[in-house]
Formats: structure tokens, sequence, C-alpha cells
């Protein structure tokens, strides 16, 4: 079984594809079985609901404009997990303390978008005459989103279930830190880099000198960022299973640790049935 930690989607009625139970059986032929599918609240639950075996349902909210009541709501409602990324501060700043209490509280996972966010990404998502100059979307200090800010929230909350996407772009070894100090920091290959960085930089970072570090590597998650529901490259995930599957094979990794990062990580930071 392998389940993509971090997906993302296109939605619209109706969907696409047209034909989701095709697609998702042709998404479990090459690899995938379930999705935590990241994005609004809307769009969301309602992919949830057509797909509700194989989307599990993380909400993006503002860290800077949610409150602990809109934690409470989307949990309600079902979500598995809570999306947080693009900070006006460090993650780690007391102002944001109040929805980790929450989400702590309710036992929820946060999925911190960690280190590089790409050039573009939030131009035009929020008009620049509407809010101050410090808060455009251009303006976003990755340096806010470093994984060491992690360790000032597990400190104060070490039951917090916590994954790290994208292993801290370019912060690795911050990164490898955190997940190899904190019991319930977890982390994922996903997007643009990590899988295109030197199968020698990952098998020295988690087997040095060949010897393999099966507690930290147990931390792992199999992700990929990639867009499902796509009509054009619909299968754009396969990569990342490669990927992976190299990563195994370098570090020696044992059948159980493959299991654990494939999906066993992701059903205890999700909530999901071995089923």
């Amino acid at each position: 079984m392998r389940i993509d930690a971090h997906a993302h989607g296109i939605y619209g009625l109706p969907p696409k594809p047209a034909n989701l139970e095709s697609y998702i059986d042709a998404c479990r032929t090459r690899g995938i079985d379930k999705i935590a599918l990241i994005g609004g609240e809307e769009a969301m639950f309602e992919m949830q609901g057509k797909c509700p075996d194989f989307v599990i349902p993380i909400i993006y909210l503002d860290i800077d404009t949610a409150q602990p009541a809109d934690v409470r709501r989307v949990m309600d409602k079902g979500a598995r997990g809570i999306k947080f990324i693009y900070p006006m501060r460090s993650y780690g700043d007391d102002a944001y303390f109040p929805l980790y209490e929450e989400i702590n509280r309710l036992g929820g996972t946060i999925v911190f978008h960690t280190g590089y966010v790409m050039v573009g990404l939030f131009d035009g998502a929020t008009s620049a005459t509407a809010v101050p100059s410090y808060r455009k979307p251009s303006l976003v200090d990755i340096s806010d989103m470093r994984p060491t800010a992690i360790d000032r929230i597990v400190r104060g909350y070490p039951d917090l279930k916590i994954l790290l996407a994208h292993f801290g772009n370019p912060w690795w070894e911050e990164c490898w830190k955190m997940i190899a100090s904190h019991k319930n920091v977890y982390a994922d290959f996903s997007g643009g880099t990590a899988y295109r960085k030197s199968m020698k930089l990952w098998s020295e970072m988690f087997a040095p000198d060949g010897k393999l570090d099966a507690a930290t590597a147990g931390k792992l998650c199999f992700a990929s960022d990639f867009c499902y529901f796509l009509d054009d490259n619909p299968f754009g995930f396969e990569p990342f299973i490669e990927f992976y599957e190299r990563f195994f094979d370098r570090v020696g990794m044992p059948d159980e640790l493959r299991l654990r990062i494939n999906s066993g990580n992701s059903r205890h930071l999700f909530g999901q049935s071995v089923a």
C-alpha cells in the first residue's frame, strides 16, 4: 500500500477527469492507493465526498488570519490535517501558538511547508491594493519556514503530529535534525527539488558510511506534491515512486521500513485504517 502524503488537484463540476472511478483504479494500478489532498475547505470536502476511499482531506488555513475556531470547524467536518504555508512571521512565533494548541488538543496533524517557495506562486493571489505592502504575496520570506522553527513548537507540544513538506529545501540538514530529534515530527521528499538531488546526498544522510540509520529513516513519508485529477500528465507521481524505490535500494531499507514510509506513517499522521 502507498499513500501520497502531499497531493493537490484541480476542482470543479464535473471533476476532471470525468470518470473518477476509472482514474482512481488507474492510480492504484500504478501504485497510489490513497492521497492526502491539500487545498481549500470547500473543494477538499467535495472531493472527499466524491472519492471517500481515495481522498484524505487536508485543509489549508491562512496561518496569519485563522483562529482556533476555524481549526475546530474543519476538524469537526472531517479534516485529517491542517496545512500552513507563507507565514508573515517564523512558524515558531508566539502568535501562532493558539492554533497549534487547538490542533494538538483535537489530535490533528500539521503539514508545514518548509523552505523554498517557487517564484510567482503567490502572484495575483491577493490584490496589492487590498493589503499593506508587507503582506504582498511576492514578499514571502522563506527563512520564516525553516525547519528549525519547528523545534520551539515541539518543545511546547511534544505530542503534536507534524509533517515537514519538501524536506526543508534547501535546509536539508535542519530537517534531518528535526525528524531525528522529535518523536512526532516526520518529513517527505515531495516537490521538484529533493528527488532531483544526488542519491549520494540522501544515502550519506540516512546511511552514513553505509550503515542505515533506521530510526531516522523510519520518520519519512512517501509524498509527491503532484497535482492529481488532471487530463494531461495524469500519472505524474510515477517519478516519485521510482525515486523512493531507488532510495530504498541504495540505503538497504528493510521491507518493514519501506511499508512504514510508503503508508504506515501517513496512517499514523492522518488516522487511516490499514484497509
